[in-house]
């Protein structure tokens, strides 16, 4: 990770899974929140996609009420079953997904043609209200003899509690988990940039997790769909730039 100016497709790369997220604001209903355009937006996105992502599927959420799970995936297309990459529909969210064959110029393409085929689509493109834009990274580093926080101090973050803390012996000072996040101020794209890290599994092994987030909402977020390309790709160098700090 120290190179510089590293290959965007790396041979040992931990990528389980890149995504980005673009949320717009939902119309109050009868008390409820809806999304008036899902139903048509669902049908018009997939003959817009369909060459690359033709097989289709339809979760088990689009059959609850709208008004009561605004946000949930409920329509998802992808290059074949059980493959990636994918794109998700939902009543005011739209996401595109990428896993372990993930690379940047691959991702950022099949982000651009979605973005681009959303705001052809929508009957109301012109004043589509933006709420929130995000780029997430999750890896995962399987852990050999050592704990994660041995992990992690190679990583460069250091987590150290007092000894004192243990001298009761109540507590033993073997750590057997690690739940940590934190978040700070992005300057380029604005918004925030979170970081965090937890002890899970990747496959059948035990393995240090770590996610990334580039997040910006409210009047930090893009409205346009030039600006949310932009965006997208001052999110990914500070996440790349960040990565390769690491």
């Amino acid at each position: 990770k120290t190179d510089p100016n590293p290959p965007t497709n790396l041979a040992n790369k931990p990528l389980v899974e890149a995504w980005f997220e673009l949320r717009w604001g939902l119309e109050a209903q009868a008390g409820q929140v809806v999304d008036p355009h899902h139903q048509i937006l669902v049908g018009q996105l997939y003959s817009l996609l369909k060459e690359k992502y033709p097989f289709s599927e339809r979760l088990p959420t689009a059959d609850i009420p709208e008004g009561f799970a605004p946000y949930l995936p409920r329509h998802r297309f992808r290059v074949a079953s059980e493959r990636w990459p994918l794109v998700q529909i939902s009543p005011g969210i739209l996401t595109v997904n990428d896993t372990e064959n993930y690379t940047w110029e691959d991702f950022s393409s099949y982000c651009t043609v979605a973005i681009d085929a959303l705001f052809s689509i929508h009957p109301n493109a012109n004043n589509l209200r933006i709420t929130e834009v995000a780029l997430h990274y999750v890896d995962a580093d399987i852990l050999q003899d050592g704990s994660a926080l041995e992990l992690l101090q190679e990583l460069k973050v250091s987590v150290k509690l007092p000894e004192a803390l243990f001298a009761g012996q109540r507590i033993s000072p073997v750590n057997s988990g690690v739940n940590l996040s934190l978040t700070y101020p992005a300057k380029q794209p604005k918004g925030t940039f979170q970081v965090s890290f937890r002890q899970g599994r990747k496959n059948e092994d035990d393995a240090l997790i770590w996610e990334t987030q580039v997040l910006s909402r409210g009047a930090d977020a893009p409205h346009l769909s030039e600006e949310i390309k932009t965006w997208l790709q001052d999110a990914h160098d500070t996440t790349h730039d960040w990565f390769f700090r690491q």
